[in-house]
């Protein structure tokens, strides 16, 4: 049986080899939040850029977007664990889970000393990320989009398994370690058909290892029942539209044709009322920048880039 250690050193070591060969060598710190340790990688860069703070979805790792990185032209990059994911320890969530102030507090600890920032975001992360910039406007310069952001919209599709996740006593039952070949066939699922083949191994290695963490399975279960219930996404996880009316900070979402939360003209009600929100659309599922990595790098530097 594989120890905790053993698992946290196959995962550094794999995480590792995608940075090198993306040219660049992170450093990290544990930041105490919410009663655990939240795990921040950094990623030096040039001064003259703003910074990125990069935030993960739920049940992924911030290897996953790794790719996406040479987009950034070099800005310093933050990116952030969340607790039962990656390295960081775990975090009882519940259906009473504050998640916003929760979300704050992660980010606000991520970017301390850090006067404003851009935030690219998938999934649970955008979802983490529109908490924040409905919060602190003057402190998000750019936010990017990438996947269906979380539960933030009022018409999210939250997929079976996540419902099915959210039942107690049978989250942890499906969250249960399964085979490399397994969780590849699983990432195909929520990311799309052929999301992950063309990337170099350790992109899917290191999210395995991170799923067969004990914090991971004490994590998650409650995790998607603060998000979601049997019947579909709990109402108070989504931005209202008066909240969504009120981020000022121009907003990228970048959309794959094919999302499994829900298409980007289903999403359109939601973001739509964002005054500062555009859409970019690409062929792929709900991690577009791994079925179409030069659109989406482009999409993303032209929107950090602008003045």
């Amino acid at each position: 049986m594989t120890t905790e250690s053993e698992l946290a050193s196959a995962l550094r070591a794999d995480e590792a080899r995608l940075y090198a060969e993306y040219g660049v060598a992170p450093t990290e710190r544990f930041a105490h939040v919410a009663g655990t340790d939240v795990r921040i990688v950094s990623i030096p860069g040039s001064t003259r850029r703003t910074p990125v703070l990069l935030l993960h979805g739920i049940a992924s790792v911030t290897a996953a977007a790794i790719p996406l990185i040479p987009a950034f032209d070099g800005a310093p990059v933050i990116a952030v664990d969340w607790p039962g994911h990656g390295l960081s320890g775990g975090y009882r969530f519940g259906p009473r889970t504050d998640l916003r102030s929760f979300a704050t507090d992660v980010i606000e600890a991520a970017t301390e000393g850090i006067e404003s920032f851009d935030i690219v975001a998938h999934s649970l992360g955008g979802q983490f990320a529109l908490y924040f910039a409905a919060g602190h406007p003057e402190r998000v310069r750019r936010l990017v989009l990438v996947g269906v952001p979380g539960a933030a919209f009022e018409n999210l599709i939250a997929p079976i398994g996540m419902r099915l996740a959210a039942i107690p006593g049978l989250g942890r039952a499906l969250l249960k370690p399964v085979s490399l070949e397994q969780y590849r066939a699983n990432s195909a699922l929520t990311l799309g058909p052929g999301a992950v083949d063309p990337w170099p191994p350790e992109l899917v290695s290191v999210g395995w290892y991170a799923s067969r963490r004990a914090v991971f399975a004490e994590t998650l279960p409650g995790l998607f029942r603060a998000i979601a219930s049997v019947l579909g996404v709990r109402r108070r996880a989504a931005l209202t539209p008066l909240e969504l009316s009120s981020i000022s900070s121009p907003t990228l979402l970048l959309l794959g044709t094919d999302d499994v939360f829900g298409s980007p003209e289903r999403s359109r009600a939601s973001w739509s009322r964002m005054p500062a929100a555009e859409l970019v659309e690409v062929p792929g599922g709900h991690a577009p920048w791994l079925n179409s990595p030069e659109e989406s790098a482009a999409a993303v530097r032209e929107f950090l880039g602008r003045r």
